[in-house]
């Protein structure tokens, strides 16, 4: 079955969930329905268009057979906004519709908003009459330095070509019925067209949806292995400032060993990899798919565009369902507990990078500003404050690698938190529904009655007690005084000061919201230096205004991993 994601929320079949950076489209693993034979099926054409001197535009044709729909029923359905992202949003008379009685026209119907974004409805003015055509088109999104970062869901000009979601540009069928879908491409010579499902045509059954939920890239388009053929492929259009080779081979090797694990050796998996005009990163995972942004320095995210990518391909797996508030901690922290653990195991990170990473995380959640919340409360406040984006991330981290060391504790390393991950997605394959309460039961079972209370504290915000066990013998955990970047407002724009965050550093230097930035120090140099301070000229009127201060949170007690002298690698067993 198809299952899209993005690291930060999840939109499952029955509803849609809210989600860092992101939100992520999850149909829920099992197995879908396949088609009847003789029933729906969707025939898309896309046909890119690259004018010399116009934007670059996409067509759509959608051929649909015999949808049979009476007067005033929904035909077609987008979003309008996506946690925020715009798409093409098409006005009723954008979109062309014929049948066998000749045009169908069609109003547009907006649905109440969600905390996710608004969805349109395209209905008919009369009954269909055998199969529907469709035809649509669209330019790019126009983004600049001023856009805010987030989820990848747009339709965006990259170099000479296009790249993006088909949540943009794509108005389907509405509903979880499954249609025999066929994707083609009408394409000038010499260009490229690749999605999710792989370059050229290609053919899936599916709700229509599954078309929306998938990236595409047209044009000029490059891909490591050159001829794109292999179940691994990296693909982007402008050259990156990493080497895509380097980065390709060591993601093609962790996702064959993610793959493996999680017990889908030899599925395909695709990776698009695109240019942001402002300082900032960020990846969204579809199905079985991950496209990343770069921004115009260069930057992913905190921790390296290897695991970003690797958070990301880890979200095609565990899923968890419910609303997003409430599974989070499981989808994104079980994301970031393998992107790690299962990079180690690959072979792709050495125990050096291990340590700095997990010593990250643990420093996140002990200075979290809102570590205190519930996971209901933080979910109100996730697309209000990026401070919140990270609380399901960190928390569901700790609270896995102290589930795992006491697992492995009680059954004298026989078993694991991979056990219970596991069980989770074999319950999923067989269709089952595994939610919060299944996952209580599975650790009151695994290690009893205190293990449920300790969950129900988790979830209620309580802080985590030290995971003393976890990653032993080669890991000791230790107390320490620690501090997390603090900025002090948005990094979102490079040319001004935004969402200015008062009782921080920044605002007690005297920057002043709507500063406009001359100058500052690189981000680069001081997020991983503690002691590092931030330089910035700003221009306030006809003012020059210069101020430095350390970009650091006030301390906070927490706990971090030393490594354990004289245990060998060989003995850690992670």
């Amino acid at each position: 079955m198809d299952r899209a994601k993005t690291a930060r929320v999840g939109i499952g079949p029955a509803s849609l969930l809210a989600v860092l950076l992101t939100i992520l489209a999850v149909f829920a693993p099992g197995t879908r329905a396949r088609a009847e034979p003789g029933g729906p099926s969707i025939d898309a054409i896309l046909t890119p268009e690259f004018g010399a001197a116009d934007e670059p535009a996409i067509g759509v044709t959608l051929r649909l057979s015999a949808p049979g729909l009476a007067p005033g029923a929904a035909l077609l359905r987008m979003p309008v906004t996506l946690v925020g992202t715009p798409t093409a949003a098409y006005p009723a008379a954008a979109i062309a519709a014929s049948d066998d009685a000749g045009p169908l026209i069609l109003t547009a119907s907006d649905e109440a908003p969600t905390s996710s974004g608004t969805h349109r409805n395209y209905l008919t003015a009369r009954a269909t009459a055998g199969p529907v055509t469709v035809r649509y088109r669209t330019e790019p999104r126009k983004v600049g330095p001023e856009t805010r970062n987030g989820p990848l869901f747009d339709w965006r000009r990259e170099g000479d070509g296009m790249m993006g979601a088909g949540v943009y540009f794509f108005a389907v069928p509405p509903g979880q019925a499954t249609h025999r879908i066929r994707l083609t491409w009408n394409l000038p010579a010499g260009m490229r067209g690749v999605s999710s499902r792989g370059e050229g045509e290609q053919q899936w059954e599916g709700a229509g949806e599954s078309l929306a939920f998938s990236f595409y890239a047209a044009g000029p388009v490059q891909s490591i292995p050159a001829d794109g053929r292999g179940d691994f492929v990296f693909y982007w259009l402008k050259a990156p400032p990493f080497d895509p080779a380097v980065l390709g081979a060591g993601t093609e090797r962790l996702y064959h060993s993610m793959a493996a694990f999680f017990g889908e050796s030899g599925l395909s998996y695709r990776v698009f990899a695109r240019s942001n005009p402002y300082p900032s990163g960020g990846g969204t995972a579809l199905a079985r798919s991950f496209m990343f942004g770069y921004g115009n320095g260069g930057q992913t995210g905190a921790t390296g565009t290897d695991m970003l990518v690797a958070h990301e391909m880890a979200h095609t797996w565990p899923t968890m369902t419910g609303d997003h508030p409430l599974t989070a901690w499981y989808t994104e922290g079980a994301a970031e507990y393998y992107s790690v653990l299962l990079s180690l195991r690959a072979g792709t990170i050495d125990h050096a990078r291990f340590l700095s990473l997990i010593n990250r995380k643990a420093e996140g959640y002990y200075t979290g500003t809102y570590r205190a919340l519930s996971n209901a409360e933080a979910g109100k406040l996730f697309w209000k404050d990026p401070r919140a984006q990270r609380v399901p991330y960190e928390r569901g981290f700790l609270y896995l690698a102290r589930l795992d060391g006491q697992i492995r504790a009680r059954s004298r390393g026989k078993r694991s938190v991979d056990n219970l991950v596991l069980d989770v997605l074999a319950r999923q394959r067989k269709g089952e529904i595994v939610g919060v309460p299944e996952w209580r039961g599975l650790v009151v079972a695994e290690l009893g009655q205190s293990a449920g209370r300790e969950f129900d504290a988790m979830v209620a915000g309580k802080l985590i007690p030290p995971p003393r066990q976890a990653f032993a013998p080669c890991y000791r955990l230790v107390p320490a005084t620690l501090t997390r970047f603090e900025l002090g407002f948005s990094d979102t724009r490079p040319d001004l000061v935004k969402d200015l965050r008062a009782n921080t550093a920044a605002a007690r230097a005297g920057l002043r919201e709507g500063d406009a930035i001359v100058k500052m120090t690189p981000l680069a140099g001081v997020r991983d230096n503690p002691s590092a301070e931030m330089a910035m000229e700003v221009r306030r009127g006809d003012e020059s205004v210069s101020v430095r201060f350390l970009p650091r949170s006030e301390p906070a007690a927490g706990w971090q991993w030393q490594r354990v002298a004289g245990v060998p690698d060989s003995a850690c067993k992670l």
